[in-house]
């Protein structure tokens, strides 16, 4: 039988010298690294700090002003460029709120809601026109696919209005719709009712942090936070609610279709 201190001494001398010490370096290299890390921690913190509270709220404020001091091309460049986020990438949150920062409550509605609709109905028709009949060929008989197509010809702004309430990206919203049998009428009206709340909403809020920003107020106003509060409650419970109890009910449809 053999002596297991006799085993575990002859596993320990196979371990060659130069693994030792690269072992020995790397504990080293970490315990170096820990210390710096905990040496500077204030001076770290502190610069983060002042990064994230002084430079880049003044850049932020510089560049917003300097394209609000264009005037009109400012606001025809800025909605050139959402309309194109929005056909492309589609979130659009940060975006409008850099508008009301940028040119206030008014200016900023008016921007954004061209950008926003114009570019949803641009992607729409890009959908519609060249990838529709290339959608329609892959999802042949797909069962799950024509309960939707049947449900969007029943109600096609109400399940418009539930698909652009989902937590999709704009542009899949959008490029899902245009394959799908809705009219151009019926997809611009669910955009409409959709988006123009929530670009005043948004708009809205950019204007009162850029006016904090700048210090022109001291702390938010009651309305913003009662707003925000509202958008919390809707995008936590009502919407998720809305789209789950619509996908209920065409697996529901889809059941009883098998059954008969």
């Amino acid at each position: 039988m053999l002596n297991p201190k006799a085993k575990n001494s002859e596993e320990d001398s196979s371990i060659s010298p130069n693994g030792k010490n690269q072992k020995l370096q790397k504990i080293a290299l970490s315990v170096v690294s820990i210390a710096l890390v905990a040496w500077k921690r204030g001076l770290i913190i502190s610069s983060l700090r002042a990064f994230r509270n002084a430079d880049l709220k003044s850049l932020l404020i510089t560049k917003l002003d300097a394209i609000s001091d264009l005037g009109t091309t400012g606001l025809v460049i800025y909605s050139v460029f959402f309309a194109l986020w929005e056909i492309l990438v589609g979130i659009t949150t940060p975006v409008e709120t850099a508008a009301g920062m940028a040119f206030g409550v008014k200016r900023g509605i008016i921007a954004s809601a061209i950008g926003k609709i114009g570019g949803a109905i641009i992607a729409y028709f890009i959908g519609h026109l060249l990838l529709q009949d290339f959608v329609k060929d892959k999802l042949e008989g797909n069962e799950m696919m024509e309960l939707v197509q049947d449900s969007i010809r029943e109600n096609p702004v109400g399940v418009a209005l539930i698909w652009r309430f989902s937590f999709l990206p704009e542009f899949v919203k959008n490029f899902g719709l245009s394959v799908l049998p809705i009219k151009p009428i019926h997809f611009m009206t669910a955009v409409f009712l959709h988006g123009f709340p929530f670009t005043c909403l948004w708009t809205f809020l950019g204007a009162e942090t850029g006016a904090l920003a700048r210090g022109v107020v001291a702390e938010p106003s009651r309305a913003l936070k009662i707003l925000v509060s509202g958008v919390y409650v809707f995008g936590f419970f009502i919407s998720p609610t809305l789209v789950g109890m619509w996908v209920k009910s065409l697996k529901d449809k889809q059941k009883e279709k098998k059954r008969a």
